[in-house]
């Protein structure tokens, strides 16, 4: 039964103590749920096991509206901007089903060709310039820019400060807070100007898409669509570029795996499902649902108005779900992660960052089948000034 009169500082300390998943780890066998204080913001509950993470993600009872317009625990002084991240449903139902309309199986899988061009492009240019090589900063940025801006009709000259702009949407303590909200209205104005050139003349790209199922459901206005394609182009270049970093890393970083799949190339898209359930980019839990109600959950008690944090890193590393878990196995066949979510916020642009990812490891493995870090692992740099921890760059060699 969890402790319920003390409150444990969070994130969980790394320095100098056992590995975060060791802590967590015990958590889940002992607790499940427990009392933390977080920098800023109320005090919550952090649910640590995967059935309860993954309630706290799809029932009802548990709201981001309340936590938007909440004093929610974070680990910074401000939170970004949340648009549709901060609405339960209907309203949230009513964006959602105009996102879904843009992102489809069907419609990534017309992508791909142009993810595979974008990849290609950058190995040449690798494979011309020689090692060593910024996997992220020379492969990694260049490609989710790229293949989000030729998605949304962005030009070539342009890309370098959608990129800068784009960085504003995740910011924490990266850059201040005055910036950041001006880059976001930058970018905001940038979108509604794409959008200006197109009503009358829709184009077969993102943009195109967004403006039919807008014209298709007036349920939605014409502000709520640019501020939508504006979340989709940033998100769409951060969260896989980060996604791609922490990928590439283990992939490097467990020279053993990184053999299994040049030997079986097959073997990629089970890869990158365990890539994803293994890495920590959520190092520290965020975006609390407030309780609607009093909620029985992980044995405790969760009284109305209190704040839940759900960990997707204890989540999927819960050996009751995952097989020796701690363990990465790119052959794991049932792999049920929740790196992009679950229930009505479960990320919409899943299927293009799982084709970004098979596509760019897959071809990169395949290219440079010799590939290595050029640093001890130990050496590679993480920044974390944003809702992510992210890799600043990954020096590899060949």
């Amino acid at each position: 039964m969890a402790s319920t009169d003390e409150s444990h500082n969070y994130p969980l300390e790394t320095a100098g103590g056992p590995p975060i998943h060791e802590q967590y780890r015990r958590l889940r066998q002992d607790d499940a749920m427990i009392r933390v204080r977080m920098p800023f913001g109320d005090d919550a509950w952090l649910a640590t096991r995967y059935a309860d993470v993954r309630c706290v993600h799809s029932d009802p009872r548990f709201s981001r509206a309340v936590a938007s317009r909440s004093d929610q625990p974070r680990a910074f002084p401000v939170m970004p901007e949340e648009n549709i991240l901060g609405l339960d449903p209907p309203e949230h139902s009513r964006l959602r089903r105009l996102v879904s309309r843009v992102f489809t199986t069907r419609r990534v899988r017309v992508m791909r060709p142009l993810i595979q061009r974008v990849t290609d492009g950058l190995l040449d240019r690798m494979a011309a310039q020689g090692p060593p090589w910024d996997l992220v900063g020379d492969f990694g940025v260049p490609l989710t820019i790229g293949v989000i801006a030729d998605l949304f009709g962005v030009p070539e000259a342009d890309r370098p400060q959608f990129a800068e702009w784009s960085k504003a949407m995740t910011a924490t303590t990266s850059m201040p807070p005055e910036l950041a909200q001006q880059h976001v209205q930058q970018l905001q104005e940038y979108v509604a100007e794409l959008f200006a050139q197109r009503w009358s003349a829709p184009t077969d790209d993102l943009v195109g898409a967004l403006i039919e199922g807008y014209q298709a459901d007036s349920g939605v206005d014409q502000h709520e669509v640019v501020t939508l394609a504006r979340l989709m182009l940033a998100t769409g270049h951060g969260s896989v570029n980060y996604q791609f970093g922490h990928c590439a890393y283990l992939l490097l970083s467990h020279p053993d795996q990184m053999a299994r799949l040049v030997a079986e190339p097959g073997l990629i898209n089970l890869a990158v499902e365990e890539l994803l359930r293994f890495a920590k980019t959520d190092e520290a839990a965020v975006f609390a649902r407030y309780a609607t109600r009093d909620v029985r959950l992980g044995g405790v008690l969760v009284r109305a108005g209190e704040p839940v944090l759900p960990s997707r890193i204890s989540a999927n590393h819960d050996e009751t779900v995952f097989t020796d878990p701690e363990r990465l196995d790119l052959t794991r066949a049932r792999n049920p992660h929740l790196a992009f979510g679950y229930g009505p916020h479960h990320c919409p642009g899943a299927h293009l960052a799982r084709a970004e990812l098979q596509i760019s490891l897959g071809s990169l493995v395949s290219r440079f089948p010799t590939l290595r870090l050029a640093v001890d692992p130990r050496e590679v740099p993480w920044e974390s000034g944003g809702l992510a921890r992210e890799i600043s760059s990954l020096p590899v060699t060949w």
